[in-house]
């Protein structure tokens, strides 16, 4: 489980956004990762780049010893 706190720019507002999930895919390259939540029985998938200025705080809160069947999957 990842948390992620970034700035979200919309038209005239600044906000401050939270997004806790699953980190899907990691991309060496690029520095970003894909972290995966279920909300309502829907997937939201949500790609950071991990150097960003726009990232306020970026946890790891979990790790799970539990093998999972995804093909990428980090931080488990």
């Amino acid at each position: 489980m990842v948390y992620v706190r970034y700035i979200l720019i919309k038209e005239d507002e600044i906000k401050i956004s939270n997004f806790i999930g699953l980190c899907i895919a990691k991309k060496n390259k690029s520095n970003s990762l894909l972290i995966k939540n279920n909300v309502k029985k829907e997937d939201i998938k949500l790609l950071i780049h991990t150097h960003s200025p726009l990232i306020v705080n970026f946890k790891i809160l979990k790790r799970y010893k539990k093998k999972y069947r995804l093909n990428k999957l980090y931080y488990k």
